[in-house]
């Protein structure tokens, strides 16, 4: 179970109560000018607010498990930007009905969100993009998101596997797919650095002399080899 989808949905809820109890906390009324917020249906406001924030985290958790259990393990690791990006923006707009101002920001909330979804696109985009790993003498580096530097004097053992333990949850790191990359907990070895860009075997384990060990695979099986006995001849093991 991915934690990160848990928390995330009952920190909405929990926000969603919070900004019902204290209107005053709503990003945009917050700023308004005592004669603006008199034209401002407040308790029809927060309370929208509220139900929005709770439906959208119910569909976080609930969502990720459906998806878990009906085997679309994509949707279920994508599940908090589908609802943010498709929730978050209808949620804005629609707050609009509540504000009888005469002033209206409708289209400047639509680019905030616009601006809001590029970047979001971008960062999955970067997310699935390969790791370059670049082997010299007394290093190995991995490029692109998530990347690291081995030192060659640090590592223990390199091998190559057809499976890896469980991945039972995600600490820091972005999965989408059958890429994974950051740090995720494994059964049986805890803490570990995932680099994978494919379902299909080989992984490349390499153990280091503090205990770490980072799984890496690439979407060509050959490509994965032909680095592990790159790294083997560098290494000596």
């Amino acid at each position: 179970m991915d934690i990160l989808h848990v928390i995330v949905g009952l920190f909405l809820i929990g926000i969603g109560f919070l900004v019902k109890s204290a209107p005053g906390l709503i990003a945009g009324y917050n700023t308004m000018p005592e004669e603006k917020k008199k034209n401002v249906d407040i308790d029809g406001l927060s309370t929208y607010m509220r139900n929005a924030m709770v439906a959208m985290g119910f569909s976080i958790i609930v969502g990720y498990f459906l998806f878990k259990w009906t085997g679309f393990p994509m949707l279920a690791n994508a599940i908090i930007l589908i609802v943010l990006l498709i929730g978050s923006p209808i949620m804005v707009v629609n707050a609009q009905k509540f504000d009888r101002n005469k002033e209206k920001k409708t289209w400047q909330i639509y680019v905030v969100f616009g601006f809001a979804f590029v970047f979001v696109a971008g960062m999955i985009t970067y997310g699935l993009m390969p790791s370059k790993m670049h082997i010299t003498d007394d290093a190995i580096r991995f490029s692109g998101m998530y990347g690291t530097t081995i030192a060659i004097s640090g590592i223990d053992a390199v091998q190559l596997a057809d499976d890896i333990p469980t991945i039972k949850a995600r600490t820091n790191g972005f999965s989408l797919g059958a890429t994974k990359k950051g740090t995720f907990t494994l059964d049986e070895w805890g803490s570990s650095r995932l680099l994978i860009h494919s379902d299909r075997p080989s992984y490349m384990i390499i153990s280091q002399t503090d205990g770490q060990k980072t799984i890496v695979n690439f979407k060509d099986p050959a490509k994965t080899e032909a680095k592990y006995h790159r790294i083997k001849e560098v290494t000596g093991n």
